[in-house]
């Protein structure tokens, strides 16, 4: 019985002192709050990494120049070269990015953000369309007909979710493509992507010399590879690339890296790290703020404590009951905290969603 009639003389007390309660009540929630929101884009970008399957199994591949250490995309002529060579991945795939202005009958025209992937991509990623089909090899070889892949958010905002959307023809780019299915809700690869096509709509792309380095390329290590030995392997056959091209890749070395440090590595994982530090020490501040406050307030509240004392309370009995305050004080602010998060990752998810988009 002593903890409940500790606990209903507490939340008296909070009520009594209302100002104290608010002021504290806010400073503890907006720490907790945007420390929670941070601390959840931490989580899924750099913790967790991308929603693949065996995450740590996919490898992103750049060119790499050792002598002006620069980081560069692959040429189309590489990316074949190291696809056909290689024996450490069970495939490799290759996209960019691109914008795609979509018109069909009936609807206004508009942009949105594309990418233009080899077949294997989502076979790579194990990833499958929630309605309709993948592509197969056929549709990216030169001359196939143009299909596309369209985005869950596409496929609602713009076609209303309806099913018969599949084999429906749409213009991209004023090239008249046939609509082959529709990926999963949420399914934004590589970056807030709507719609996908195949590689081989790309103009003029067996014409691309092999210094027209603008393609990304990842690959599934095949069992019992490491990184390490893709890493080997690669160098090897960029050796031999060097030997035979010397025009176009003296230099020019693969490097090898998890496809998660390659999406949201560098800069992006030094932003995210120095804003989780910034957070961090916002609520530090609030944390000391508040207990100022509160040792404060327990030093007006001496004559309460002593007459208590006076009545027989131990000191156990009167240590419980400040700490019973300062426990509800922080589930106060902590639910506070919860509701400012919650906000905050909704505005920053509809915000990411919004990237690229003209409306």
């Amino acid at each position: 019985m002593g903890f409940w009639e500790d606990l209903r003389f507490a939340a008296r007390m909070l009520v009594k002192d209302k100002w104290f309660t608010l002021v504290a009540a806010l400073a503890l929630a907006l720490g907790i709050g945007v420390n929670t929101t941070v601390f959840t884009f931490v989580n899924a970008v750099l913790i967790k990494g991308l929603p693949i399957d065996e995450p740590d199994r996919v490898m992103a591949m750049r060119a790499f120049d050792p002598v002006r250490n620069l980081e560069m995309g692959v040429s189309y002529l590489d990316f074949r070269d190291w696809r056909d060579a290689t024996r450490a991945f069970e495939s490799l795939a290759a996209f960019t990015s691109t914008t795609a202005n979509v018109s069909d009958e009936g609807r206004l025209p508009e942009q949105f953000s594309g990418t233009y992937l080899s077949a294997n991509a989502f076979k790579v990623m194990r990833q499958r369309p929630a309605l309709g089909r993948d592509f197969p090899p056929e549709d990216d070889r030169p001359g196939a007909a143009a299909v596309v892949l369209i985005g869950h958010a596409m496929w609602q905002n713009r076609y209303g979710s309806n099913p018969n959307v599949i084999g429906r023809t749409i213009r991209i780019n004023d090239i008249p493509s046939v609509v082959i299915g529709v990926m999963p809700e949420g399914f934004k690869f590589p970056q807030n992507a709507d719609l996908w096509q195949p590689l081989a709509l790309i103009s003029g792309l067996e014409q691309q010399k092999r210094n027209a380095r603008g393609l990304s390329v990842f690959g599934r290590l095949a069992a019992g590879a490491t990184r390490d030995q893709a890493q080997s392997e690669l160098i090897n056959i960029g050796r031999k690339l060097i030997a035979d091209y010397p025009d176009t890749n003296k230099d020019v070395q693969p490097k090898v890296q998890t496809f998660n440090e390659f999406m949201n590595g560098g800069p992006i994982r030094a932003l995210f790290l120095s804003l989780m530090g910034a957070v961090a020490f916002v609520l530090l501040i609030a944390c000391a703020n508040v207990a100022n406050r509160l040792l404060a307030r327990s030093t007006q509240r001496g004559r309460e404590i002593s007459v208590r004392i006076s009545l027989g309370a131990t000191r156990w009995r009167v240590i419980r009951q400040l700490l019973i305050e300062s426990v509800l004080l922080a589930v106060i602010s902590g639910a506070i905290g919860l509701a400012i998060s919650f906000v905050g990752i909704r505005l920053f998810d509809q915000a990411t969603q919004d990237v690229g988009r003209p409306y």
